[in-house]
């Protein structure tokens, strides 16, 4: 036996194989841990390290404000990063600022944790002096957490070994036995055995399974050869004997009979006899007085209407019945009937069950939800048109169509992945269903929206409480992963009859309704009302006027000057637009902006925008004027919607430089997608156009903005402004912008300046340029000159 398996290909390859398996896996296993341990533990320091460095200018600012608050904001800030325990702001040897990241445990004392990273921070006005330093604690647990994570890896990667050795082992096997088992077959297809021909044995396999294969094979060929002459002989035979026909009537697998006008079977087969679960007697074929339709067919009607449409109309006929068979269950047969004379018909009868099955069950899918198993909005809608057409024939059919909405998905989706998401819808249909009625229906209409038809037989107050119901059982955490995720719902309420009578309407107006809730913050729920439909009108109405009002010229550029505090002059002006409405009168931004950035037309008013302030600078020009213009940058806009190529175009048409055209950008331009706006930021820059950061101070206002972006100034909101004074924290976070923005070469506009009390501490702190209704209310473009020479003489009288 030994020496049998020597000679053995699959002995030889398989041995080969499982040794190179052997050795490789095990170097492969240990370079790759070693490489993971290396990989993370870099990582996570150098994530960590960023975050302190991103962090460092922000804490010294509170260190040197001796300003809590913005301490334990720059600690919260860093916290919320899953490697962060715990950050600590050091002023003047005392914790200004200690924050713990939510939920994780706090150490006892203040023993350092391994790892704790300490940065020194320096003044901002005294790079050498230090005024504190910033303590930052690992979480371990979520380096831990990484760590498995690129276990996983290794995993993977233990997986493409796996598929390695099956592709050695495949390559192995082709040049061993495939290629010559080929052969055989290609010389087996064109051998003729009948004119005596063998198969020839491979060369170099004369002793092992391949050469005796082909002695078995030889062998074989000659008893078919003999054994398929001997049927010839037998087949002439049964053409000749009608007892051979019979046989063959008995032996088939389908059902076959012969059955008269009054359902009388004449005979039948075994194989139907077996079908049909009939106790056959000895002599089969002639069971006198048995009828067809005494079999317990579900549609008697069924079969009394293919066995008479065949008989009276002599032509063939079939049909999928059911029968109710007590042993077997229910069971589909295909009935197949075709006339044979003397008012006699022949049927063959086959069992077409699995195939009725996977035809009801691609049915049903149609209509259901392949991720949660409840309907889909297919589903939803069939539905709905049942329960409208049985309102028309029966009494207290009035339903609620409820819409409702995850508050908060994208975010959870986009944080924990697709998978967890997938989970959260899965729990979702579930906490619905198990809040609803038995005869309630719950479908999935896609993404995160789920539907709900409830009975509303005890009227709105009933609805209103299943729809509270479903709001409080969405607003728990969901365990997904052994991770919380908190979400809410909103939920939009349409009532049948009243809110509409047809499945298009109640759609609409549920959605009307569900809008509604989440415009007023989610997590709540919301009946539909007429007013909803006519807002809704009113939006497609000021959609629909704001394409004719390009064509119409009825959008107006106004101008807000920005002066130099310091040199006390004009410098340039922020282009505001203002829509001109031949009905409505002035439109304010804030009603027709939001539609237009939902919309994407802001694309086109942006354009439009571009080539009004262009030809301002090339009027100003030829005015011999210097000033500057600065206009608003959407988020819809960047990157597609305002090349840098068009900015450039408009430039050089109106004979202007870019330097003199201000692009002024929010923080949500920047947070959309960093890398395009980077990209675009970048390529705008090298152009020579300046790039102002507006509403600095209202949202995160990360330093690194000021780090990554080529920012040339901010824009101090009018908020900190406005609440300004001498002794204030606004006037201190203010200065602190200032100083900031100095450290960094760049300047500042503070905006709303309303009095001359807030001009004068922004002169002292050294903040160069400024604008609000002190100086100037924006005015029409045509009306600038007027306001300039204006605020030329207060400054002439100034000083």
């Amino acid at each position: 036996m030994t020496r049998i398996w020597k000679r053995s290909i699959l002995g030889g390859t398989f041995f080969a194989v499982a040794m190179v398996a052997l050795v490789v896996g095990s170097l492969f296993v240990m370079v790759t841990l070693k490489i993971t341990d290396e990989r993370a533990t870099n990582r996570a320091n150098t994530r960590l390290m960023e975050l302190m460095a991103s962090a460092e200018q922000t804490a010294a600012i509170a260190c040197f404000a001796n300003d809590v608050t913005l301490a334990t904001e720059t600690a919260r800030g860093l916290t919320l990063s899953s490697d962060v325990l715990d950050v600590a702001v050091i002023s003047g040897g005392r914790e200004l600022a200690r924050v713990f990241r939510k939920g994780a445990r706090q150490p006892p004392g203040n023993v350092p944790l391994p790892g704790r990273l300490v940065a020194p921070l320096y003044s901002p006005f005294n790079p050498s002096e230090k005024i504190g330093e910033l303590r930052l604690d690992p979480n371990l647990e979520s380096i831990r957490a990484t760590v498995f994570e690129e276990i996983r890896y290794v995993a993977l990667l233990l997986v493409l070994l796996a598929a390695a050795m099956v592709s050695a082992v495949a390559a192995v096997l082709g040049v061993l036995v495939v290629r010559p088992v080929k052969t055989m077959s290609d010389q087996l297809h064109v051998m003729d055995a009948g004119a005596g021909e063998r198969l020839p044995v491979p060369r170099g396999h004369e002793e092992s399974e391949l050469g005796r294969l082909a002695g078995d094979i030889n062998g074989l060929t000659g008893k078919l050869v003999a054994a398929a002459m001997k049927e010839h002989e037998l087949r002439l035979q049964r053409e000749l004997d009608e007892r051979k026909y019979r046989a063959i009537f008995d032996n088939v697998e389908a059902g076959i009979f012969l059955v008269d006008g009054e359902f009388r079977l004449k005979s039948f087969n075994p194989a139907f006899g077996r079908l049909m679960r009939l106790a056959l007697a000895e002599r089969y074929r002639e069971i006198a007085g048995f009828r067809l339709s005494e079999l317990p067919w579900l549609d008697g009607e069924g079969l009394a209407a293919l066995v008479n449409g065949c008989l009276a109309d002599n032509a063939a006929r079939s049909d999928d019945l059911e029968l109710d068979l007590a042993e077997g269950g229910r069971r589909w047969f295909n009935l197949v009937l075709r006339p044979v004379g003397e008012g006699l018909a022949q049927g063959m009868a086959s069992d077409v069950t699995e195939r009725r099955l996977a035809e009801q069950k691609a049915r049903q899918q149609l209509v259901t939800d392949d991720l949660t198993s409840v309907a889909n909005r297919a589903g939803l809608e069939a539905v709905l048109r049942a329960r409208i057409e049985a309102h028309a024939s029966a009494e207290h059919t009035e339903f609620a169509l409820l819409l409702v909405d995850l508050d908060g998905f994208k975010r959870v989706n986009d944080a924990l992945g697709l998978p967890v998401g997938d989970e959260i819808l899965r729990n979702t249909a579930r906490r619905l269903q198990s809040c609803l009625y038995e005869e309630d229906v719950v479908a999935r209409m896609g993404g995160d929206e789920f539907a709900v038809i409830a009975r509303a037989g005890t009227g709105e107050e009933g609805v209103a409480r299943v729809a509270e119901r479903i709001v409080s059982v969405l607003n728990f955490s969901f365990l997904v992963a052994d991770a919380p995720a908190q979400l809410g719902a909103s939920v939009g309420v349409a009532l049948f009859p009243g809110d509409g009578r047809d499945v298009p309407t109640l759609l609409r107006n549920a959605e009307l309704a569900l809008d509604r809730a989440r415009a007023n913050g989610g997590h709540r729920c919301q009946f539909f009302d007429s007013s909803m439909a006519q807002a809704a009108q009113a939006l497609r109405r000021l959609d629909t006027d704001m394409h004719l009002a390009v064509r119409r010229h009825e959008f107006r550029l106004f101008l807000q000057p920005i002066v130099n505090l310091l040199e006390r002059r004009l410098v340039g002006a922020e282009a505001l637009l203002r829509w001109q409405h031949k009905e409505r009168g002035m439109v304010p931004p804030d009603a027709f902006i939001p539609v237009a950035e939902e919309t994407g037309f802001i694309r086109e008013i942006g354009l439009w925008v571009l080539e009004a302030a262009c030809q301002q600078l090339a009027l100003w020009q030829g005015e011999g004027q210097e000033y500057y213009l600065s206009i608003n940058i959407s988020g819809r806009q960047v990157p597609d919607g305002l090349t840098p190529a068009m900015l450039l175009d408009a430039t050089r048409r109106h004979g202007i430089v870019p330097e003199r055209l201000v692009l002024e950008i929010t923080e949500g331009v920047l947070i959309n997608d960093m890398v395009k706006a980077q990209s675009w930021l970048a390529e705008v820059h090298e152009k020579g156009f300046r790039i102002y950061l507006d509403d600095f101070g209202t949202g995160y206002s990360s330093l690194s903005y000021l780090k990554r972006f080529p920012v040339d100034t901010v824009k101090v909101d009018q908020s900190f402004v406005r609440d300004m004074s001498d002794d204030s924290s606004d006037r201190k976070l203010v200065e602190a912008v200032v100083a900031m923005a100095h450290s960094l070469d760049m300047q500042v506009v503070a905006e709303g300046v309303e009095n001359a009390t807030q001009a004068r501490l922004l002169r002292d702190m050294g903040c160069c340029h400024a604008q609000g209704y002190y100086f100037s209310r924006p005015v029409p473009a045509q009306d600038f000159a007027a306001v300039a020479e204006e605020i030329t003489r207060r400054f002439a009288l100034e000083q």
